[in-house]
């Protein structure tokens, strides 16, 4: 349920403080973001097929099996081998544009709609990643692809992506599975996958699409962004709901379908984190009321502290 959605600016401007406090979520030492990447990354691509890409100095820490002995032998200083699977990953963020996603709360941080935040979450990640000199791309979407940003490692590749995810517009949503099998089909190159939206589909065929992304190869972040009012439903007296992707208006009291509404939408969370997990994909529940550095920085950090243990499971809510 949703009422109209608050009408913002024709434009929109990453805030650049926000976007440098999330890049400093990693900088303190390539940790949480390089870490992260290649972390996840490590396993499927390392093998012996990988092409040697570059040296790098030995940290504390370092797997001792990819020292290089005959550089030691020669000048006695230690030497990290590097890889082409470890140096150069890919990212893709996938960014629902549906109607429903324009809808603004009174909680939401600054003001933002549901796409206006994940504007500023692909636009965050795809900085941190530039950072990184690795590669990312972008999909934008509701009932078919809208923009779709080949993969660069370019640092000006930021204002590209930024571009295409301005000129993203709310429309009607169809089926999420299609949508995501022919955004498969584009990205030549497997990475991780960031995939935001409401989620407000239906479960059997998100799990089709989401199955064709981990049958590529890909590993699959998915981010459920909702409202404040969705997941609390505040609303009192007699109120009159507009549908964002139907043309349909609905006068009720809230009061009367309060604890019934909550149950379908607790039903329809478990049920699509049940996907993700049948997947082996990281389902994260984020509201419009935390910021994104927040939201981000809580995934990261629980993402790598999952990793220092050992944990392969996928991150639940």
């Amino acid at each position: 349920m949703a009422q109209a959605p608050v009408t913002r600016g024709a434009g929109w401007n990453p805030d650049p403080e926000t976007l440098a406090k999330i890049g400093r979520l990693d900088l303190k030492a390539r940790g949480l973001v390089e870490g992260f990447l290649a972390g996840m990354h490590r396993s499927p691509y390392l093998g012996s097929s990988v092409e040697f890409a570059q040296h790098r100095g030995y940290v504390p820490g370092d797997d001792l099996k990819h020292l290089d002995w005959k550089v030691w032998g020669k000048n006695e200083r230690y030497y990290i081998r590097q890889y082409r699977a470890e140096t150069n990953l890919v990212a893709w963020a996938l960014v629902d544009c549906s109607a429903s996603m324009e809808y603004a709360g009174a909680k939401a941080a600054a003001g933002q709609s549901k796409l206006e935040w994940a504007r500023l979450a692909a636009a965050a990640v795809a900085w941190m990643v530039l950072l990184q000199s690795d590669a990312v791309g972008l999909c934008t979407f509701a009932g078919d692809v809208q923009e779709f940003v080949p993969r660069s490692s370019r640092k000006d590749h930021l204002g590209r992506m930024c571009d295409a995810l301005v000129r993203a517009k709310g429309e009607p949503r169809t089926g999420i599975g299609p949508m995501l099998r022919k955004a498969a089909e584009r990205m030549r190159s497997r990475g991780i996958v960031l995939l935001i939206s409401d989620l407000f589909v239906d479960t059997e065929d998100l799990a089709k699409g989401l199955a064709r992304l981990r049958h590529e190869g890909h590993d699959v972040i998915v981010v459920q962004v909702l409202d404040d009012d969705e997941l609390s439903f505040p609303f009192e007296g007699q109120v009159q709901f507009h549908g964002l992707e139907l043309d349909q208006k609905v006068l009720l009291n809230p009061r009367q379908i309060k604890a019934a509404y909550l149950d379908e939408l607790q039903k329809h969370i478990t049920l699509v984190d049940a996907v993700c997990r049948r997947n082996g994909i990281d389902h994260v529940l984020a509201s419009t009321s935390s910021p994104v550095d927040v939201v981000l920085q809580a995934y990261f950090n629980k993402r790598m502290a999952l990793s220092a243990a050992g944990s392969r499971g996928a991150i639940g809510r």
